[in-house]
């Protein structure tokens, strides 16, 4: 699945007809996680070809990202014909320049444009005032690789038309982190097998309901869960049966963090509440940086969601994420506890980069996390 987001920036550039090189005119754009900087040389960039005649735009990657694609889009404003107007001309008669391309790039953080527009024209058709106008629009065409299926819910509540229209009163409760929530049985019944088991067990404890009274209403059960998850991942968890989503906000009494998130996912595998993991999957993608992927690649393994452990291993094998994430915690987590992940790391890095690239984290031969020769062979040490 694909979605995008994107910015645009507008950047005056100063054209002196016969002057030298001049100033690079820099801004940044940034959106999200992603953080970019576009630079405009009014005479082209030190040393590229056409130098000192065309103007070039260059755009730099500040951020360690997932694959994906990149719209990049200049458009130099046009001079209206009538000067006394002071205007620019019709969309029509702009210089449009964009390029899509894929990112991060081996080995570069670096895009150029050389040779936008000439500097004459820059001068002759483009400046007002002495300053010519860049519109520069950047887009991000995001793919999750985890895949969300369609919502079961209807299904799961189908024969409820009554728990559908109103839930009704609560006849069970449950007891979780030092809180206490009251549900209706028939809905936790019918969104997950392992929720009906557990209320069948507590209320198979309880006195028989047909000896209530008025006076002496039947006690509702108290389901003490054996999870040991807190209350706000619980409380998240009764969001998802009910109205079918994850947390907006600060709506289970804290903020949806990358851990509550993860504990949601464990909770979701508890439960076997498949469509919540998935949810929680892609989730954890959409937030999945250098400095957290190790952990949610933990996440992956320990609430066995292949689709997850996939992405985040695919992550790890672009650019330099794989020896900026070796030296955490949960990496060495992974190494000690999931030897047959570690081992894929490997494997896909050096399908992706080639037999004659070597990573290394650190300064030491004991730091050492994949090393390749020229012939392909790979090894291991540290």
């Amino acid at each position: 699945m694909q979605d995008s987001v994107g910015k645009f920036v507008e950047i005056s550039i100063a054209v002196v007809p016969g002057a030298g090189a001049c100033t690079v005119v820099s801004k940044e754009i940034a959106f999200d996680d992603h953080s970019w900087t576009v630079h405009c040389y009014p005479r082209g960039a030190p040393g590229e070809p056409g130098a000192g005649g065309y103007l070039s735009i260059h755009l730099v990657n500040h951020t360690n990202v997932r694959n994906a694609k990149v719209l990049f889009q200049a458009i130099v404003l046009c001079r209206a014909t009538d000067m006394a107007g002071a205007g620019v001309a019709p969309p029509r008669d702009n210089y449009h320049a964009s390029s899509v391309f894929e990112y991060p790039a081996q080995g570069s953080r670096r895009f150029p444009w050389p040779r936008v527009v000439g500097v004459r024209d820059l001068h002759d058709r483009h400046a007002v005032s002495g300053y010519a106008t860049v519109v520069c629009g950047l887009a991000v065409l995001r793919h999750n690789p985890i895949p969300a299926p369609p919502s079961t819910y209807a299904a799961d509540l189908a024969g409820l038309l009554e728990a559908r229209k109103k839930f009704g009163e609560p006849d069970a409760s449950f007891a979780v982190g030092g809180r206490t929530f009251d549900v209706v049985r028939s809905v936790l019944a019918a969104r997950s097998s392992v929720l009906k088991a557990e209320l069948d067990s507590a209320a198979g404890d309880m006195p028989d309901a047909s000896t209530a009274t008025p006076a002496a209403p039947a006690a509702m059960p108290t389901i003490r869960p054996e999870h040991g998850f807190s209350a706000a991942t619980f409380c998240a968890l009764l969001l998802y049966v009910y109205c079918d989503r994850l947390p907006r906000g600060a709506e289970v009494g804290c903020a949806v963090t990358t851990e509550l998130v993860g504990e949601l996912l464990a909770a979701a595998e508890w439960y076997a509440l498949g469509r919540l993991k998935l949810l929680c999957a892609r989730r954890l993608w959409d937030g999945l940086c250098v400095a957290n992927v190790s952990r949610t690649l933990r996440y992956a393994v320990k609430c066995r969601c292949p689709e997850l452990r996939s992405a985040c291993i695919d992550f790890l094998t672009v650019g330099h994420n794989l020896k900026e994430a070796f030296p955490t915690e949960d990496f060495g987590w992974l190494m000690k506890n999931s030897p047959e992940v570690y081992e894929e790391i490997k494997r896909r890095f050096v399908a992706k980069n080639g037999g004659g690239r070597s990573l290394v984290a650190g300064g030491g031969d004991d730091n050492a996390v994949v090393c390749t020769s020229s012939s392909g062979q790979s090894s291991l040490s540290g």
